[in-house]
């Protein structure tokens, strides 16, 4: 007995209509949404960025080649950060 199973592959699915409602922004939040993307921009450019993306890397690859040292060092820092902010 053979069953055919059927194929469901989104991405040979014609693209659906848009939807015919349109939403419109107020022009101060488009001109705030302009700004911080034009900001993200600048920051991308900069020397910070590439340094932060350089620690990200190191983080990464300090994390993989050490689990168990990164654990308990996340561990701590929980455990500090919880008596710290710790209501009373």
């Amino acid at each position: 007995m053979e069953y055919k199973i059927q194929d469901n592959d989104i991405s040979q699915k014609p693209a659906e209509t848009e939807s015919h409602v349109q939403i419109e922004i107020p022009e101060p939040i488009r001109e705030v949404g302009q700004r911080i993307t034009d900001a993200f921009r600048e920051f991308q450019k900069s020397d910070t960025y590439e340094n932060l993306l350089e620690a990200r890397d190191k983080a990464r690859t300090y994390i993989t080649e050490n689990p168990v040292n990164s654990f308990f060092y996340a561990l701590g820092a929980g455990v500090f950060l919880g008596f710290l902010l710790k209501k009373k």
